[in-house]
C-alpha cells in the first residue's frame, strides 16, 4: 500500500516526507457508511397502513481500518498526524507518540492498495495485472486498542473515514496505462464526490520504502505572490526560515517584493524577499 499526505482540503502536500510505501500490514478493511433515512408510515382509522414510504439508503462513504504487522513511525504519522520519535541525530524515525493535542481533521491522507489477480486476468501485451484500489481522501485515523503480552504486538488504525471534496485529480503517480500503453496517472480524474476507485492495472506497485519518501522536488526559486509559487513546477519550499537562510532560493522579481507578497514555508511561517535577503513575514 501507499499512503500520501494531504492537507485538510484533500489536496496533495509536496515535501520530502509526503508518502510511504509499505507491505507491513495484515489487512485493510472498508466498511460502508450509509444513511438509512426516515421511513414514513401512516395508518388509517381502521388501523391499516395507508401510507408507507421507505427511503433508499444513501451511501455516505467508507470507514477504514488497517491492521499492521510491523511499525513504521513515518506511516503512523501520515495516517494519524501523531508525532514521530527520532534518533539522536534527528534523521531516523524510531517510534511514535499519541498526543491529545493533535487534531486528526487538520490533515488527511490518500490510501492506495494493490492486490494480485489470477493469471487469467493478465493482458499479455501489458504483462502482470494487479487490482488497484484508491481511496482519495481520508481523515481521522487513530491507533486503536492493542495488547502487550507474550506475543507479537500488532497495532491497528481505526476511526478514519473517507470524505467528499477530494482534490486528487488524476493523482501524482503512474498507476495505469494510456491508449498507447504508456504508464501514467489515472486516465479520468477523480470526482470530488468519489470515495473509491477500483481498476485492473498493469503498472507494478511502488517499491517498499523504509520511512517516508519525497513527493515533488526541492524548489530552487520562488515567484512573488499572495502567496507566491515555488519553482520549478512540482517543487516544495524550505522547511523553515533557518533552511531558507542556509540555502536561499532565487527570488523573482529580484527587487523588493511589494506589500503583502510572501511565500509559505513548510512549517506554516511566511517569508518575503526584501531586495537583498529573505526576511520573516509578509512584505510590509
Amino acid at each position: 500500500m501507499r499512503v500520501t499526505r494531504l492537507d485538510g482540503c484533500g489536496a496533495t502536500v509536496l515535501g520530502p516526507d509526503s508518502q510511504v510505501s509499505s507491505d507491513g500490514f495484515i489487512s485493510v478493511a472498508l466498511t460502508a457508511n450509509t444513511d438509512e433515512g426516515t421511513a414514513i408510515s401512516v395508518t388509517n382509522a381502521a388501523g391499516k397502513v395507508c401510507i408507507l414510504d421507505e427511503p433508499c439508503p444513501a451511501f455516505t462513504g467508507y470507514g477504514v481500518e488497517i491492521e499492521f504487522c510491523g511499525v513504521d513511525p513515518a506511516l503512523i504519522q501520515l495516517l494519524t498526524g501523531q508525532p514521530i520519535v527520532t534518533n539522536a541525530a534527528g534523521d531516523t524515525g524510531t517510534g511514535f507518540r499519541m498526543n491529545t493535542d493533535v487534531d486528526a481533521c487538520e490533515s488527511g491522507f490518500a490510501l492506495e492498495v494493490w492486490s494480485n489477480v489470477p493469471a487469467a486476468a493478465c493482458d499479455t501485451a501489458a504483462g502482470q495485472a494487479y487490482g488497484y484500489f484508491l481511496i482519495p481522501f481520508l481523515k481521522g485515523g487513530i491507533i486503536g486498542d492493542f495488547t502487550i503480552g507474550n506475543d507479537a504486538v500488532n497495532f491497528t488504525m481505526t476511526g478514519a473515514n473517507s470524505k467528499d471534496g477530494s482534490a486528487w485529480g488524476v493523482g501524482p503517480y503512474n498507476v495505469t496505462r494510456d491508449e498507447t500503453n504508456v504508464a501514467g496517472p489515472l486516465n479520468v480524474a477523480i470526482d470530488p464526490a468519489d470515495h473509491l476507485h477500483v481498476e485492473l492495472v498493469s503498472v507494478a506497485p511502488p517499491d517498499v520504502t523504509c520511512g517516508a519518501g519525497a513527493l515533488g522536488i526541492p524548489a530552487t526559486g520562488a515567484d512573488a505572490g499572495t502567496p507566491g509559487d515555488y519553482t520549478p513546477a512540482n517543487s516544495y519550499g524550505p522547511a523553515d526560515m533557518a533552511e531558507l537562510t542556509a540555502t536561499p532560493l532565487t527570488a523573482t522579481p529580484s527587487t523588493a517584493w511589494t506589500t503583502g507578497q510572501h511565500i509559505v514555508l513548510r512549517d506554516g511561517s511566511l517569508a518575503y524577499w526584501n531586495g537583498t535577503a529573505w526576511a520573516v513575514g509578509a512584505a510590509p
